[in-house]
């Protein structure tokens, strides 16, 4: 990007500095980031040298508080408690606004004697006027193959404070574009994706009409969902960030006052407003309460700084600290809850630790981008499909076996799959749950920058969640005399009356699309129509219903032994079958990518033959053929056929036959 625009800047500032040299006290510090006297008389000048430059090109996302960070910014002199310094210092960069180099060597013997990690320090001398980073600084967006700042008009006469987002880009190396909208970084939170929340004072400080600061928030910033609120909070200020903050893309902090309090609809209205509209995930907002009604000691906690897995959040000696810890923690399982307290009154409603801090995006980030298809109670089905799209803004390649979405099932463990690669960056992996099932999971990758990184961003903890419809206790009664008969050179299949069901039949390893809906309603029964030769065999498979959606992916495997009989092989259906229950054969994981373990258990010593077939019935693999002890066995297929070929991706068969008794399991490799 041209950087003209700062050119012009600087020799602008140059020309003014001296009208705008006057420091603030710290009674005014106090006062909250109101204006001096001198600031009061040039109130006028807000925005007055702006000028504002093109917007992004192509389409931009902004960059969320919750999402991966490089640094932080502070200023100097400082307005947090330098314990927090220390503890940043530990994880990520602290760059500190300093106006000399003298003033850099000063600082750096205080951080020295504190503790501070001298390695994640850095300093930008530039002359600025407050130590409000988080009202002047700037604001990240994700660009197509870049991660860029957006400038704006700061809200206040300070324009040593105003430049401040242009030498954070020069600091960095990136571009910057000036956008025509007067704003404050405290009245402004962004989801990650296309939304931002900022309370009625944005539409009141800008000279154009609200659409059109809709309108340039779209177009340098990619908000296509602008949630202006009502302020509660009954402060001059009316900063978000003093009652309200984006915890995640889909949860919401909103502060809570007593019944009693006059503001207590207002607080009610902006709680209601977040919960009755969808995230960008297409479902509605959590809305997480903190008790904060705002009595001296002050409870400022909405105020807090999220840094990658710490949330810093100001505490005062208040009766409700730790309720406020409490809820932290609820909402946020996985990230470490720091309280910082500070000397004196320095905390207060409308300005505490959030205000004095501004994180600083990590610009070679490795974006996960992930929009959940499936969300509370889902229906059930053979599969469920999870998309993500991974880019390295390092330009480092990504490992390809590194992208994985971790499931669980249930209480059980997460098993990794490792997503397919569709080309242009897009990655595909399914997995698999039964009715009743709670599935839980998140995705994973890694670059060779050295980045590794999880979608949510603290992975495990708070992963995302769906629950399959269903009862998983549901059991169907089957045997030959009740599901099947065979009438001259046809299989007839029986009418069950007790569940709809759905047959499927597989004949030489082709799908004809026979496929029957047994109506219980229905008194008549459906036959399937194909010829069968003396000692053909068929597979059918059963689905329970409703939605003809598949449950059981165990084949029961009929072979006609002559024009007359038909014998039931697999598994023991004359008995009542749990069709989401365990079995005695096991496949884990399922599905493969290049293998798996097959387990089983025998109550005494039998003659165990154990193999691997295709869709189309050819032999693979055996993996055992004598005659074992009774106890448990485990072997591992690699994927490979018995010449030591790789097996393609698709449906296999694991056929084990105990005794003369043949049990069968798909297997699925990708």
């Amino acid at each position: 990007m041209n950087k003209k625009y700062f050119l012009l800047f600087a020799a602008i500032i140059l020309s003014v500095a001296s009208i705008f040299s006057q420091q603030l006290t710290p009674e005014q510090l106090k006062a909250g980031r109101w204006l001096s006297q001198e600031e009061y008389n040039h109130r006028g000048d807000v925005g007055k040298h702006f000028q504002p430059t093109d917007a992004p090109a192509g389409p931009v996302n902004p960059v969320a508080e919750f999402g991966i960070m490089q640094g932080v910014l502070v200023a100097y002199p400082f307005g947090i408690p330098m314990e927090l310094i220390v503890d940043m210092s530990e994880d990520v960069m602290v760059t500190t606004i300093v106006s000399g180099s003298g003033q850099a060597a000063s600082v750096s013997n205080m951080y020295q004697n504190a503790g501070v990690n001298m390695d994640h320090v850095d300093f930008l001398i530039e002359d600025h006027d407050t130590y409000w980073t988080r009202d002047y600084g700037p604001w990240f967006i994700r660009e197509e193959d870049k991660v860029s700042i957006i400038n704006f008009t700061y809200n206040r006469p300070r324009p040593d404070d105003n430049i401040m987002p242009v030498n954070v880009a020069n600091m960095l190396g990136i571009d910057y574009y000036n956008m025509p909208v007067t704003h404050t970084g405290g009245n402004y939170m962004a989801d990650g994706f296309n939304t931002v929340a900022q309370t009625e004072l944005v539409y009141e400080e800008n000279s154009i009409p609200d659409s059109q600061v809709d309108q340039y928030m779209e177009d340098y910033l990619g908000v296509t969902n602008n949630f202006v609120i009502n302020d509660p909070l009954g402060d001059y200020i009316k900063h978000i960030d003093c009652w309200g903050k984006f915890l995640a893309t889909d949860k919401v902090l909103v502060c809570e006052v007593p019944a009693s309090d006059p503001r207590y609809d207002d607080y009610e209205a902006a709680a209601d407003y977040f919960a009755s509209r969808d995230c960008a995930y297409g479902y509605p907002y959590e809305v997480v309460r903190v008790y904060a009604p705002g009595d001296y000691p002050y409870t400022p906690y909405s105020n807090s700084l999220i840094l990658n897995k710490k949330v810093y959040l100001p505490i005062t000696g208040s009766a409700y600290d730790d309720d406020a810890i409490a809820a932290y923690q609820q909402a946020m399982p996985g990230y470490e809850i720091v309280p910082i307290t500070t000397n004196g009154d320095a905390w207060l409603n409308t300005d505490a630790l959030h205000c004095r801090t501004h994180e600083i995006a990590d610009i070679g980030m490795l974006k996960i981008t992930h929009i959940p298809s499936y969300h509370g109670e889902v229906d059930y089905q053979s599969s469920y499909t999870i998309d993500a799209k991974v880019h390295a803004y390092s330009d480092e390649a990504v490992y390809p076996d590194s992208i994985l979405v971790y499931y669980k099932i249930n209480d059980g463990e997460y098993t990794p799959v490792v997503m397919s690669d569709l080309g242009d960056e897009q990655y595909s992996a399914e997995i698999q749950a039964n009715p009743g099932d709670e599935v839980a999971y998140y995705l994973h990758a890694a670059d060779e920058s050295g980045r590794s990184e999880d979608c949510p961003y603290i992975g495990a903890p708070d992963p995302f969640t769906f629950t399959v419809s269903g009862s998983a206790t549901s059991y169907l009664e089957v045997s030959p005399d009740s599901l099947y008969y065979y009438e001259g050179d046809r299989v007839l299949v029986k009418n069950i009356g007790t569940e709809d069901v759905l047959i499927d039949t597989i004949h030489g390893g082709n799908n004809y699309g026979y496929t029957y809906v047994i109506d219980h309603f229905n008194p008549e029964i459906p036959s399937y129509p194909y010829s069968l030769a003396p000692n053909d065999s068929i597979e059918i498979f059963i689905y329970f219903i409703p939605g003809c959606r598949e449950i059981w992916w165990d084949p029961l495997q009929i072979v006609t032994a002559d024009s007359t009989y038909i014998s039931m092989l697999g598994n023991d259906i004359s008995a009542t079958h749990e069709l989401y229950g365990n079995s005695q054969l096991q496949l884990y994981p399922n599905p493969i990518v290049d293998g798996g373990k097959i387990s089983f258990h025998l109550n005494e010593a039998a003659a165990v033959e154990l193999s691997i077939y295709d869709i189309q019935g050819r032999f693979i693999q055996r993996l055992e053929n004598s005659l074992l002890d009774s106890g448990s066995y485990e072997y591992f297929w690699d994927g490979e056929a018995q010449d030591g070929s790789v097996s393609p991706a698709g449906i296999y068969f694991v056929n084990i036959t105990i005794d003369g008794q043949t049990i069968t399991k798909k297997w699925l490799k990708m």
